[in-house]
């Protein structure tokens, strides 16, 4: 009953077609003839009469179909153009091929503009599903400040419930609001600014770009501001420079002395044997230390540069711990030490590059030599042992373990012997760089391993290095 209701009132709604003005204005060149005919008595007034109505007559009966589907398409066009749905498409005989073709041509145009509709919603999806899973945190505002979509990482980082907040509550940030200001109101194309915030109880530094959309979104956003971590970048940045100054400051320190003792040799203690020998001795531990400390860099600049070289050298561990023995054999008989080797379980070999390897030991041995006691063992202790990877699977590691009786190192200063140029305290005055167990800790990291050190009263100290077997 409904819908036989809705058709009736559809057909109520129709325009009352109005053709005979256009009927006529389609005969106004025949009436012209037609009087003109008559005012040079070419035709009487009642032939003229009779001849214009049999005319207007036959041509209203012409037109008048062609007419009437004409009004009923611009009809169906205004109704369209005003988003109407529930207006009936309107059929015409194909015999009426002027009114057909046009209908059929705009329903082509029709089917055209609702595909393009499609396909421009599948990529609005489409984009809006790429911003979702973008790495970094991206937020779009409206003018007002107000956030109107956050993708998934900004959640991660403001929150999840940060969506139609103002932004102003969310990053509270003098430097991003004056940046936003500049943008939403001074018009600035794009603003950048970098600061220093803690978000959801993680403190970081970020660099956020504000940047103004040609046109608002569908949801009405301007602006899209994109925040990007550079935390660790900027903590590289910071240790580099502090790399460098101690560095500098290393290097500096022996040649300053290098240059004191040469002026004084070549002035006070010109004729001086007593006092040559004496300098002589130090300038040689200061060229000694500056040598050292040259190698130091040079291995870290190696390990920057080799990172991409294929780990090829067939290692063989008991090989080249007794290498590393022959080369520092003689600093342990000078400080009446002796080397030990025990090999618990003969390990497999290993890939790697025989150099790197070699550099960790040689590290590892001649710091135990160094802050070992005087007539002690220094013992090297290689087995194979269980662990469990970071995926809690269980794999196979060599474990070879450096031992040595010295003083104790303190449980706060550990985790502190594997940064640059680190120095303990206690142990300031052995010569040193402080870089050893910094490389040592950084080649074991690079073939996927891990450095332990325990440090007990009267047990000694031990510097653990485990290996994956497979490699």
């Amino acid at each position: 009953m409904r819908k036989k209701e809705t058709k009736k009132e559809q057909n109520n709604n129709k325009p009352i077609f109005h053709s005979i003005d256009r009927v006529l204005l389609l005969c106004f060149p025949m009436a012209l003839t037609i009087l003109i005919l008559m005012l040079f008595g070419q035709i009487s007034p009642l032939a003229g009469f009779i001849g214009f109505l049999l005319a207007f007559g036959l041509m209203f009966i012409l037109a008048l179909p062609f007419l009437h589907e004409l009004d009923i398409l611009i009809y169906y066009l205004k109704q369209e153009a005003q988003g109407r749905t529930d207006i009936e498409t309107p059929r015409f005989a194909k015999s009426r091929r002027e009114a057909f073709k046009i209908a059929e041509s705009f329903n082509e145009i029709k089917m055209s503009w609702l595909i393009k509709n499609k396909v421009l919603e599948a990529q609005s999806l489409s984009d809006s599903a790429i911003l979702e899973e973008l790495p970094d945190p991206l937020l779009q505002l409206n003018e007002m400040g107000d956030i109107v979509t956050a993708n998934l990482a900004a959640r991660q980082l403001l929150g999840g419930g940060i969506t139609f907040k103002r932004v102003s509550e969310v990053i509270n940030i003098p430097l991003f609001l004056s940046a936003f200001h500049k943008v939403a109101v001074e018009n600035s194309p794009n603003e950048t600014v970098e600061f220093s915030a803690r978000f959801k109880n993680k403190q970081g530094v970020y660099k956020v770009r504000l940047q103004k959309l040609p046109a608002a979104t569908k949801n009405g956003a301007k602006i899209v501001a994109v925040l990007h971590d550079v935390t660790t970048f900027r903590s590289f940045e910071k240790s580099q420079t502090a790399f460098f100054a101690n560095a500098s400051h290393e290097l500096k320190t022996p040649l300053s002395v290098l240059s004191g003792f040469i002026e004084t040799l070549q002035s006070t203690a010109k004729d001086d044997p007593v006092a040559q020998e004496k300098f002589l001795k130090i300038m040689a531990e200061q060229t000694t230390h500056m040598r050292e400390l040259v190698e130091d860099l040079l291995a870290l600049s190696r390990m920057g540069l080799n990172t991409d070289q294929p780990k090829n050298d067939t290692i063989l561990m008991p090989e080249i711990i007794q290498s590393v023995f022959q080369t520092l054999a003689l600093k342990a008989e000078q400080n009446e030490q002796k080397l030990v080797l025990e090999t618990i379980h003969l390990p497999p070999p290993i890939k790697g590059r025989s150099p790197e390897i070699s550099r960790i030991f040689q590290n590892l041995i001649d710091n135990a030599i160094k802050y070992g006691r005087k007539r002690s063992t220094i013992t090297v202790r290689i087995e194979l042992i269980s662990n469990l990877d970071e995926q809690s699977q269980p794999r196979q590691e060599i474990s070879i373990s450096v031992h040595n009786t010295g003083k104790t190192i303190a449980a706060e200063e550990i985790q502190h012997l594997t940064e640059r140029f680190y120095r303990s305290p206690q142990t300031s005055h052995v010569p040193g760089t402080g870089l050893g167990l910094a490389i040592a800790s950084e080649l074991i990291a690079s073939y996927d391993g891990a450095l332990k050190i325990t440090s007990q009263p009267r047990k000694g100290t031990t510097f653990q290095v485990l290996l994956p077997v497979l490699l």
